[in-house]
């Protein structure tokens, strides 16, 4: 039997959880015992709302036991457990959140007239609500005045029991799922800044505020090459004390209310959420950029670093925090891309375009293109589950060049039909050609840029190479990150839709690395997910990383997504990614790409038959 400390005793709970609701109809105490509680206006909800700006399930309360505090807790998840979030969101003591652990005297404002607080007390033998229970909520009452002057809650906060009000509402037994969500932190682990979920929640709230009151919000984001000034000997280690130079460097600049995150590995965002005018704004940026560049040093001495950076505007390139997201990256990627062979104008990029695309058309027609592949290892089975296709391109002067130096600017030319046409008539041959070896059916998985993704032909285009080669096209799947959804999500729904009926399937790829949004999990007809590699880096060293992924990999289970673990490296990486429940992987750990023949020897000794 556990001891006095251990939370429990003879099966009950030592703490009282207690959640005080006041809408329009009442003001109910309800008893939390229970593993998950709904809220929301829908009648099938444990405890329902009593409000029309309440979605239909608002809200849900999971409890967990806190190994910290060695008791349970309760979490309140925005929207339900499929990932499915409120209309107006939830607010606790005045800040947005989408997941949070309850604690004692936390106010609740579920973004309409509808108001709750949280409450526990130690157990007694008869519960009876009485003067203990009043006092409490009464002690937090004056807190409520405070809180209903945010600007991010539009209604008043009142919630003052008299002692009648003892209302217990019984709960339908529900499924017990303590450990489906993990706890979230919303800072850096270096730096000690937001990182990207946090930043994300300050430009909806900057965007909500800029609606209301009308004026400009900005956001910048720079991406750092830390190493460009320095010899490739340099120790890969001062990174990291460049990166909170940096940032601190930045945060001190900034004004009241701007808000600087890391975004990536060697990327800050910077968030401006009161602008006046857009000029204003350059004049910010360009004293932000300016710091950056006086702020690198190693060994006492100024480096000089290479940076790229882009900006949005709010309303007037973009109406939304996912649209201004999307834009962000994709001006990013333009930026970087422009830069790479630095040309003094636009006619010489014009020329530079104009090169690319000849000698590309060259190597097309003379076969200097080539498929690699990687295979995805199933560790349950020890076999590979399935192949991902890369491009790579045999210069004659220049050797053998990845895909990401020269499909960019394959995208920048008319030559995005031909290429799409080659890569998937090959990839699809090769498939073929390894069943007819007797190898069994396995999946092909290739990816495809935005352009090749929203080209119009490319639905049509892709029914004639599965007629052509005969390919199965359940042993065909295509690669898409989830800024090609934010995009355009309209459009990327009815393309996607459309190659679902042909029989495809589709796997998003570097999940994690930006959105994360389980909506598109639900919404479109994904198979995989695939985590971004960023966070299979850091599971060595990172417990926050650790955490992240066995959400994901939760997520996956619940949605009946299969989860693959990219950029795999060390057998470490492996044994983690083992207990964590994930079993599917890539990476050099196994194998690298290789080009047909040798993976063909590799499935002939690792293929798994076909189930």
């Amino acid at each position: 039997m556990p001891g006095e400390n251990s939370g429990i005793i003879n099966g009950f709970p030592l703490i009282q959880h207690i959640l005080v609701v006041e809408d329009q109809a009442s003001r109910r105490t309800i008893i939390l015992d229970e593993a998950n509680y709904t809220m929301g206006r829908h009648s099938s909800n444990s405890i329902q709302m009593h409000s029309r700006q309440s979605s239909r399930h608002h809200a849900t309360f999971v409890r967990k036991f806190n190994t910290k505090l060695n008791q349970f807790t309760y979490l309140i998840v925005d929207g339900d457990l499929e990932g499915n979030k409120s209309q107006n969101g939830i607010f606790i003591n005045g800040e947005r959140c989408l997941v949070h652990e309850l604690k004692d005297g936390d106010l609740i404002n579920f973004g309409c007239d509808v108001n709750a607080s949280y409450h526990h007390m130690a157990r007694k033998e008869n519960v009876t609500l009485t003067s203990d229970l009043n006092s409490q909520v009464n002690s937090v009452s004056k807190e409520n005045e405070l809180y209903s002057s945010n600007e991010n809650i539009q209604t008043k906060n009142t919630l003052i029991l008299s002692e009648d009000d003892t209302d217990i509402k019984k709960n339908k037994q529900s499924q017990d799922n303590e450990d489906t969500f993990a706890d979230y932190s919303y800072l850096d682990t270096l730096t000690g800044l937001p990182n990207q979920t946090l930043f994300n929640e300050y430009l909806y709230i900057a965007v909500s505020n800029a609606k209301r009151h009308q004026h400009y919000v900005a956001v910048l984001l720079v991406d750092l090459d830390l190493f460009s000034g320095t010899n490739d000997d340099s120790p890969k280690e001062w990174a990291d004390q460049i990166l909170k130079d940096i940032g601190k460097s930045v945060q001190t600049r900034l004004r009241n209310g701007d808000i600087v995150a890391r975004w990536g590995d060697c990327q800050f965002s910077i968030l401006l959420p009161q602008i006046q005018d857009v000029e204003n704004s350059t004049r910010i940026v360009q004293r932000i950029l300016s710091t950056i560049h006086q702020n690198v040093v190693i060994n006492g001495t100024p480096v000089p670093i290479q940076t790229h950076h882009a900006v949005v505007v709010y309303p007037q390139d973009a109406d939304d925090s996912s649209k201004i997201l999307s834009l962000l990256g994709y001006r990013l990627t333009q930026a970087k891309l422009e830069s790479q062979s630095v040309p003094s104008s636009s006619l010489e990029l014009s020329n530079r375009r104009s090169q690319v695309e000849k000698r590309l058309h060259r190597a097309i027609k003379y076969e200097e293109l080539d498929l690699y592949y990687q295979p995805q290892i199933n560790l349950q089975t020890g076999g590979v589950e399935a192949l991902e296709a890369f491009v790579r391109w045999h210069h004659p002067q220049k050797g053998l060049i990845t895909p990401e130096k020269f499909l960019p600017w394959a995208d920048k030319t008319e030559l995005t039909d031909p290429m799409n046409r080659w890569i998937l008539t090959e990839a699809c041959n090769q498939n073929v050609r390894w069943q007819q070896a007797g190898i069994s059916p396995l999946t092909m998985s290739v990816n495809l840029s935005e352009k090749q993704f929203y080209h119009p032909n490319f639905s049509q285009l892709l029914e004639e190479i599965l007629t052509e080669t005969q390919l199965d096209s359940r042993w065909l799947e295509f690669e898409i990150p989830e800024s090609f959804l934010i995009h355009h999500i309209e459009d990327a729904q009815k393309i996607i839709r459309a190659l679902d009926r042909l029989g495809v399937s589709f796997c998003l790829d570097d999940f994690g690395k930006h959105y994360a949004s389980i909506r598109y999990l639900i919404e479109f007809p994904i198979k995989k997910i695939k985590i971004d590699q960023s966070f299979i880096a850091k599971l060595a060293d990172n417990p926050h990383a650790i955490k992240i992924m066995s959400t994901f990999i939760d997520v996956g289970k619940n949605l009946n997504i299969q989860v693959i673990a990219k950029g795999v490296e060390n057998q470490l990486q492996t044994d983690i990614l083992q207990n964590l429940n994930c079993f599917l992987m890539q990476g050099y750990r196994f194998s690298q790409p290789m080009k047909g023949e040798e993976a063909k020897t590799f499935l002939l000794l690792h293929r798994t038959p076909v189930r």
